[in-house]
């Protein structure tokens, strides 16, 4: 059986890659396609605010989406939930697509499957600041 042969500029050009790629890694982490777990809950996913069905609508057309998919998420795992889940985390004026100006302020948004055919935005009130 023989070989194929692999040419020196293929050869070459992998060498520079992993050589050089530690050192022009990007240094923010949603460049670097990191992302940043905020929390975790045995609740199931669901459970994490009001359903829209509106919201939830548009975001299936594009048109209420997270700007980074997930970029900001809360990890979803326990009896309840079939496997583990998370909700990408937005809100208005940070990680939002919103065209249509439907975004309230003081609201979370969380978003299941963004970017298909299913995507669920729930909605969750902020906290009240500690006292």
């Amino acid at each position: 059986m023989t070989r194929p042969f692999l040419p020196s500029a293929v050869l070459g050009a992998a060498v520079l890659c992993l050589l050089v790629g530690p050192v022009a890694a990007p240094a923010d982490a949603r460049e670097a396609g990191r992302t940043l777990q905020y929390g975790h809950s045995t609740a199931p996913f669901w459970r994490v605010g009001t359903p829209d069905q509106d919201l939830s609508r548009l975001c299936r057309r594009g048109r209420f989406n997270q700007r980074a998919h997930n970029g900001f998420y809360i990890g979803y795992y326990g009896g309840e939930n079939p496997g583990r889940g998370y909700t990408g985390i937005a809100k208005q004026g940070y990680n939002l697509i919103d065209p249509t100006g439907q975004a309230e302020a003081g609201v979370t948004y969380h978003f299941f499957n963004d970017g298909y055919s299913n995507c669920r935005v729930y909605t969750a009130p902020d906290p009240a600041p500690p006292q």
